[in-house]
């Protein structure tokens, strides 16, 4: 699993082997060690009651929610992603974006076997 931020905006890409594991478990969790014995987490999970996708942290972990409908449909098809810009207060919204990841063209040393290489636009030369 992949996380990319920028201003107010969280991007998760997930490997195949992944997506499975989250349609079997109804969770997914990727754990970085900063050392003194810090750990930041950030994970999806499944949820019966999110309306849309949702974004919270607490304790180190960033955790996004997926609506259970939404995932189905997502994990069953070839749906590339979802995104939803989730409030955050009065005037500012976190744009949270997750997708299915694609082979890197451009990385010829990367391991592209565990990529959506079936549903990756052939037009593309970078990622």
């Amino acid at each position: 699993m992949k996380l990319r931020t920028t201003h107010n905006s969280i991007r998760i890409r997930i490997r195949k082997s992944e997506l499975s594991q989250l349609a079997e478990n109804g969770n997914l969790e990727e754990h970085i060690q900063l050392g003194n014995k810090i750990t930041f987490s950030f994970g999806l999970q499944i949820s019966e009651s999110a309306e849309n996708l949702k974004a919270s942290l607490q304790d180190n972990e960033l955790r996004v929610s997926i609506p259970k409908k939404e995932a189905q449909q997502w994990i069953t098809t070839g749906q590339v992603g979802m995104e939803y810009a989730y409030p955050v207060s009065d005037t500012e919204k976190l744009n949270i974006l997750i997708e299915k990841d694609f082979p890197c063209p451009d990385r010829p040393g990367e391991d592209k076997s565990d990529t959506f290489w079936e549903i990756a636009s052939k037009k593309e030369d970078k990622c």
